[in-house]
């Protein structure tokens, strides 16, 4: 009986690697799978033919070759099924419905009122999530699953939001309620780590194996990749980067500490420099359209806050040496202007610059960078295969 067991692993392990292959390589010939995973091209041959009957996988006709008979192509079927990718943002919830693939279908977003109770919020929510799965394509195996980023410590494994400082949440039990609510599979992660795992599954860092990506919007949180891993730390809320003091003698934080990187380089920041060179109290959204009109004010605000972005970034470099650096959320709307003054802050300011040669630059997913994060969460859970599934959970915290 164990044996069978172990064969039966075994299979399903080497079926995921192969799927995996095709998902991410094709098109794609069986004979080519089989030089670049090492398995025999009977097993490869019987295990593509089991995901074709599985509708994942599509045969598209022959491939080049240069003696012999020509190759069919294998190509990954990413409208076989669909996810819901969601942001929970502090004044908006963002849903994407994305392919197999994580390309978007549609997005919808709606926004949030302040000063809503959590009670109000979760209704909200729950609204928007509702109103994105009645709209979802009819497929072979509909909506697999809702991923979900969060603005705050979240405990991954469990998928609580132990505190989310400016939803004034604390312990929801979210993945829970929505699995009750919905009936699906539900992930929930901190919105950074969503954002960081999108961009290195399906944006602009899949050809590097360390990155940090820098969610900049009402507040800062960072999602860290070391060695092509999600760093999540020994109870699972690594990243806080946004509540790392950089003036000891600063404003004092909500969250209790001094000189907090996100009181200098956040949306209430921005907002605050202007309003100092200009006299006008007016929100992110008006100065973000002074700044696409070239008002020289809204332009020097948003180089002032890359100046403090990349201040904070020196720690980031100097600490874990990444690859990359790519600034999300709302800030990232600044473009080059807060990217470069970001650069010249990492060149200038950081011990390991000449030696280090990280590369700063704005999020290739834009604002989905997130609700697509969320969603290649659950593409990852699901596709990663059994003894994958399993690391990845027991692996959440410590």
């Amino acid at each position: 009986m164990e044996k069978t067991a172990d064969q039966a692993l075994m299979k399903e392990i080497n079926k995921s690697i192969v799927l995996n292959r095709i998902r991410f390589h094709s098109p794609i010939s069986r004979s080519q799978i089989s030089s670049e995973t090492g398995l025999n091209k009977a097993t490869v041959s019987a295990l593509t033919d089991e995901l074709i009957r599985d509708g994942l996988v599509l045969e598209v006709g022959q491939g080049r070759s240069r003696v012999g008979r020509r190759p069919i192509m294998l190509l990954f079927n990413a409208s076989a099924g669909s996810v819901l990718g969601v942001e929970l943002g502090v004044e908006y919830v963002r849903v994407a419905i994305t392919d197999f693939a994580a390309r978007a279908l549609s997005v919808r977003e709606e926004p949030l009122p302040k000063n809503l109770g959590a009670e109000e919020v979760l209704e909200r929510l729950r609204g928007s999530i509702a109103r994105a799965l009645a709209e979802a394509p009819e497929s072979r195996y509909g909506v697999i699953g809702i991923g979900v980023g969060v603005p705050g410590l979240v405990d991954f494994a469990r998928g609580v939001v132990l505190r989310a400082p400016h939803l004034k949440w604390e312990n929801i039990p979210l993945k829970a309620m929505m699995e009750s609510w919905f009936g699906k599979p539900v992930l929930v992660d901190n919105e950074a780590n969503a954002g960081a795992l999108g961009e290195k599954l399906y944006g602009a860092a899949t050809h590097v194996s360390s990155l940090v990506y820098i969610s900049a919007g009402t507040g800062i949180g960072t999602g860290i990749v070391i060695g092509d891993e999600l760093i999540r730390g020994a109870d699972g809320v690594a990243g806080e980067f946004g509540h790392m003091s950089i003036d000891v003698h600063g404003e004092t934080c909500p969250c209790g500490n001094v000189g907090c990187w996100e009181l200098y380089a956040s949306e209430r920041a921005l907002v605050a420099v202007y309003a100092k060179l200009t006299g006008e109290e007016l929100n992110f959204d008006e100065v973000l359209a002074r700044f696409r009109a070239s008002d020289p004010a809204a332009l020097q605000a948003f180089q002032t806050v890359g100046r403090y972005l990349g201040a904070g970034a020196v720690n980031l470099v100097n600490g874990l040496n990444p690859a990359m650096i790519i600034l999300g959320n709302r800030l990232a709307e600044g473009g080059r202007m807060v990217t470069d003054a970001m650069q010249q802050a990492i060149v200038s300011r950081c011990l390991v610059s000449p030696y280090a040669k990280v590369v700063v630059q704005a999020s290739q997913l834009g604002r989905d960078a997130c609700a697509i994060g969320s969603a290649a969460l659950v593409l990852h859970d699901f596709f990663a295969g059994p003894r994958a599934r399993v690391t990845s959970r027991a692996t959440a915290g410590r």
